[in-house]
């Protein structure tokens, strides 16, 4: 698909179909557009009613053009797009640029969308929308927008693709000097994706970043083999996605599902891949500006220094709640440090370096860039315009500059106050000007966890479903499975399981006993029944035959026709681990602290199957209740060699039994000192079965 891409956006010649003299046309608009950047490639258009337009020749159609056409920007009304569309592919146009809706039905009575969709699949065309602001091309000088800029920066080796045309505009509008070698309003991806974008950005283009404001991703399987190749090439790609709010999926029967919102399918497939999410604009743009920086970071340290105190602090508190720590100097670095220092001030990072008003930045900088552990050095300050200090701070930095070969940065903490003229000399330095204390931080964290943070990549196998596995599959009689025919998967799977055994009396339990011990726990084990224990359907911590006999009749008492199965008592940290299936990506993985109060504390994260065991590690470190695990308040620490091994298994299992099971939840997993077991199970084995709710 780059081929048909590369005419969309760096064709020799371009068509405007629908091309108009009247001047506030959007036809007129149009023509200005591709023509502001002095486009040194071949201009047609294209109208019937018109012999020339503003000094060109007007052609009657796309088909008279002679010498044919790359790309063809179509201004023209819903109902004519069919039409006009399809009689570009006739004349071999490989790209087409659609800015209307395309609304409404085509004369053979399908939607229109459907109908260029169609044409430009049967064509091999790349098509840029519909509804869509077009696009921008820095690289050749090509304008195809009808709200063109009047001004723009030079290339930054920067990218970007956008969903949202009013965030396009603003993003290519910035006023950082930061301009997109390509800026892509995508629309509505009627035959052209994100996934498309970003193949022909990887193979034909020199962009360092590619930026994205997403909505959804229409092609995952070619976005994720997109975000493949940007990972092989060492292209770092940071997403904005939208709709993060939106009321999250409904997967029926698991606690799984419905801790799986919307946006954990994202989360999961981004983290798997290395994609840069960030939650604002302005982190964006900070981001992608560090990124593109053609210095390396040849070391994970952050070194910042300031000339205020109290900004200081204020950094110091807001990096702490994003999880940014900065490096710790050498004691040689601090005692070069503290050579400049006023008396009474101590060399530390981040490091408050104005005292009695000696300039000193250059020098205590420069030291810490010494640093062998220092990878980036930032200095903050505000930069306001027309006062001294921010020149002498800008003069400062420079000469930080000149003195490494490290990357260096500005980070103004009011972006507002930032001195538009400085940041414009600096930046046309290499020297990154970031507008803001949070989202400054942030892209830092970015560009340290992207460059330094990424785990060794491993690949684990998937374990295909086995036969005897198909079988308990096959003859389950509903699509929501019993426990004990989930407990007997799991154990198929490698997966250890406490216990259990299906009783008819409470002769049954007793002989249980004998083999496996008291006490023991009495469970209904009925597939229409999810959670047992919130019906009254589960009795716990019974320890002789007296008890097991009351329990048993209780449970028959409430669940007359239920089957009842008995279990191991375990104990240690309750865990959940399921999976659900996601509609466009498939397998996901839910972990976290689990029990009756999952939902509730919603300590989770979501994964892509299989995962390894130090995946899975590195998972359980990153929930708020993982000092649980390692023995927390004089708690004996869980085995957690045994519990990573059977989170593994399971996302093997998982996604080796994709298309065959829908859900599968083990809530909880106990997890103790002596090893790892699941103790409760729902599986539902059909996707379809898997929408009608708690």
């Amino acid at each position: 698909m780059t081929q048909p891409v590369s005419a969309l956006l760096r064709p020799r010649s371009l068509a405007i179909v629908g091309a108009s003299p009247r001047a506030d046309s959007f036809g007129a608009t149009l023509l200005r557009s591709v023509r502001s950047l002095d486009f040194a490639g071949q201009v047609h258009l294209v109208n019937p009613r018109y012999d020339e337009i503003d000094g060109l020749p007007c052609h009657s159609d796309i088909a008279a053009i002679p010498g044919g056409v790359d790309c063809a920007a179509l201004v023209v009304g819903d109902a004519r797009l069919p039409a006009a569309f399809e009689e570009a592919a006739a004349a071999g146009v490989r790209g087409a640029v659609l800015f209307g809706r395309a609304h409404g039905e085509a004369a053979d009575g399908r939607p229109v969308a459907q109908t260029v969709r169609r044409i430009a699949a049967d064509a091999g065309m790349a098509v840029c929308g519909a509804n869509c602001m077009g696009f921008l091309n820095l690289v050749d000088g090509l304008q195809v927008t009808g709200m063109p800029f009047r001004s723009l920066p030079v290339p930054s080796r920067v990218a970007l693709i956008s969903h949202s045309g009013s965030t396009w505009s603003g993003l290519v509008g910035n006023r950082r000097q930061m301009g997109f070698d390509y800026a892509i309003s995508a629309g509505q991806e009627l035959a052209t994706t994100v996934a498309d974008y970003i193949g022909f950005l990887l193979e034909h283009t020199g962009v360092r970043v590619i930026v994205c404001v997403l909505e959804t991703i229409r092609n995952p399987a070619g976005f994720r083999a997109a975000a493949t190749q940007a990972e092989a090439k060492g292209v770092p790609i940071v997403v904005l996605k939208l709709g993060r709010s939106e009321a999250g999926r409904n997967f029926a029967i698991s606690h799984s599902g419905a801790l799986s919102g919307a946006n954990a399918a994202y989360d999961a497939v981004f983290a798997h891949h290395g994609i840069i999410q960030v939650r604002t604009l302005d982190e964006l743009l900070d981001t992608a500006e560090l990124l593109a920086m053609t210095r390396p970071m040849t070391a994970p340290g952050i070194a910042l220094g300031t000339d205020s105190g109290g900004e200081r602090q204020l950094i110091s508190d807001l990096a702490a709640d994003q999880g940014l720590a900065f490096a710790a100097l050498q004691p040689q670095t601090l005692a070069a440090v503290q050579t400049y220092l006023d008396p009474g001030m101590e060399a530390s990072n981040p490091l408050d370096y104005w005292g009695d008003g000696g300039d000193i930045m250059a020098p205590v900088l420069t030291a810490m860039a010494a640093d062998p552990g220092i990878g980036i050095v930032v200095m903050a300050t505000n930069l306001p315009p027309d006062r001294n200090f921010s020149e002498l701070s800008a003069a400062a930095v420079r000469k930080v500059q000149a003195a490494t070969q490290k990357p260096v940065a500005v980070m103004g903490n009011i972006a507002t106050t930032t001195s538009p003229v400085i940041a414009e000399e600096l930046r046309g330095r290499g020297i990154a000007v970031l507008m803001g204390t949070a989202s400054g931080l942030a892209a830092l964290h970015h560009l340290q966890r992207y460059r330094f943070g990424r785990p060794p990549a491993d690949t684990p196998a998937t374990s295909p479903l086995s036969p005897a596995a198909a079988a308990i599959l096959d003859a389950a009689p509903d699509d929501s499975l019993r426990s004990a025919e989930g407990f007997r998967l799991l154990d198929l799977a490698g997966i250890p399981v406490a216990a259990f055994a299906e009783v008819t009396s409470p002769a049954g339990i007793a002989a249980f006993a004998d083999r496996h011990g008291w006490p023991v726990v009495l469970k209904i084990d009925d597939a229409a029944i999810a959670h047992k224990s919130d019906l009254g359907g589960v009795i716990l911590g019974l320890t002789s035959a007296v008890q097991a006999e009351a329990a048993y009749r209780t449970l028959v008492m409430r669940h007359p026709d239920a089957p009842i199965l008995v279990q191991a008592m375990a104990s240690g940290v309750e865990l959940i681990l399921g999976m659900t299936t996601d509609p466009d990506f498939g397998p996901l993985v839910t972990l976290g602290l689990g029990g009756v109060f999952t939902e509730i504390f919603r300590d989770v994260t979501t994964l892509l199957p299989p995962v390894s065991a130090a995946a899975a590690r590195r998972a359980l470190e990153g929930l708020q209740g993982y000092p649980l695990l390692t023995g927390a308040r004089g708690r004996a620490p869980v085995d957690l060699d045994a519990l990573c091994a059977l989170i593994a298994r399971f996302t093997a299992f998982a996604a080796g039994a994709a298309g065959r099971i829908a859900e599968i939840e083990i809530n909880p997993v106990l997890a103790g000192p002596t090893g790892a077991v699941a103790v409760d199970c729902l599986t539902l084995r059909r996707k379809e079965a898997s929408c009608h709710g708690h």
